[in-house]
């Protein structure tokens, strides 16, 4: 049952990947500690695509936008996946982090149809949860 359970997420693991490599562009707007929270994770100096310097996005809690070439969202997202999952060796508040901003990038990559010509362009990758109104 798991073995069939982590074939399922790792098969939309890989199509999500293959999605942000084809992504041109793409804003994840976020706080400024967010993007360092995520920065520390997936920026290594040996990287083929650097991402972002750790001052992208916003100061503080303030929203600022980080823009990410495609192959700079698959590097993300695959440090990311990796570093979300409960065996990884970060703090569970880091793996929170890890797992809201792969699932917001997930949401938005889920929308994405390769196949489609002339669609529209792609949202933001917006982190920034808000009181539902009732």
């Amino acid at each position: 049952m798991l073995d069939n359970l982590m074939a399922v997420v790792t098969g939309k693991h890989k199509e999500r990947l293959v999605k942000a490599a084809e992504v041109a562009s793409v804003d994840l707007v976020c706080a400024g500690d967010t993007w360092r929270v995520i920065h520390s994770q997936c920026a290594r100096r040996h990287d083929i695509v650097p991402l972002p310097g750790r001052g992208a996005g916003g100061e503080g809690r303030d929203l600022g936008p980080v823009g990410l070439t495609g192959p700079q969202l698959a590097l993300m997202l695959a440090k990311l996946f990796r570093g979300a999952r409960i065996y990884s060796v970060a703090h569970p508040h880091e793996r929170a982090v890890y797992q809201r901003v792969y699932d917001a990038a997930a949401a938005v990559l889920d929308q994405v149809d390769l196949k489609e010509a002339e669609g529209k362009p792609i949202p933001p990758i917006i982190i920034d949860a808000r009181l539902g109104s009732e």
